[in-house]
């Protein structure tokens, strides 16, 4: 990419951080700038996980940023030792910056992973759902008409990816969807979808307690993959960046299974 369309690092950070509302989450994920990087931002990788093999890819990929979901830094323990400070070390040599948003992202009404799943299942009457740290970061609708749970699972194969696993304690017609990715299945958010009538929760991977939760609950739960259902997000963050900043900005599958 020429020079003259390179953007300042600082100038996509605030962006970033203000169309995220990055510091209005409370969230275990240190959100914002992670890592800084030595110039100006030419290309943009994204990816879902902030690992040793994103970075090496990123690098070869020549990026100046790497944007995440899943980044290098939760809670207090900052220790750059063994394959941390491998990650840190490949960004720094690389001059690679590196921003995370975790439940910002989740929780975006343009951009975040739970919407765009929303809109690729058309459903309907769009509205949140899913309350975790003090907001709702998940969305609830309906399909046009009631459907058999086969026909959905079906369609969530096609639209989202094959299920890891799937939950089938609740309705045979599927009429109101609930999409929370990643790993949705808190005690506190299947009484919410009990709660909320909900037919069918798409989410990313299961907690083993989930299971008794769900038949107990009377709960449909569709689980395509705690890194499948995290990679909308910031592919569709990607295109926004792409299209306001004239920046390319790829992404960088590393395919995990889980």
């Amino acid at each position: 990419m020429q020079e003259s369309s390179a953007v300042a690092l600082t100038d996509l950070v605030d962006y970033l951080d203000r169309y995220l509302e990055t510091a209005s989450f409370a969230d275990a994920s240190a959100n914002g700038l992670q890592v800084e990087g030595g110039g100006p931002v030419g290309r943009i990788g994204l990816a879902v996980d902030a690992c040793l093999e994103t970075v090496s890819l990123a690098s070869k990929k020549r990026c100046d940023l790497l944007l995440v979901h899943h980044g290098l830094f939760w809670g207090a323990d900052l220790r750059l030792c063994g394959h941390m400070y491998q990650r840190v070390r490949g960004l720094i040599r690389a001059d690679i910056a590196l921003y995370a948003s975790h439940l910002p992202l989740d929780a975006h009404p343009e951009v975040g992973n739970n919407i765009q799943i929303a809109r690729r299942m058309s459903l309907a009457d769009v509205r949140p759902f899913g309350f975790y740290g003090g907001r709702q970061i998940g969305f609830q609708g309906d399909l046009e008409g009631r459907a058999s749970l086969q026909d959905v699972i079906a369609v969530c194969s096609e639209r989202i990816g094959p299920p890891k696993s799937l939950l089938r304690f609740g309705p045979e017609q599927i009429r109101r969807v609930a999409v929370v990715s990643g790993s949705a299945s808190d005690p506190p958010l299947l009484e919410e979808a009990s709660r909320e009538g909900i037919d069918l929760l798409i989410t990313g991977e299961p907690k083993q307690p989930a299971y008794y939760l769900a038949r107990e609950y009377g709960l449909n739960i569709y689980f395509g993959g705690h890194y499948c259902t995290e990679t909308f997000g910031v592919k569709a963050l990607g295109e926004h960046l792409s299209a306001r900043f004239g920046l390319p900005a790829e992404f960088l599958e590393t395919a995990c299974p889980y």
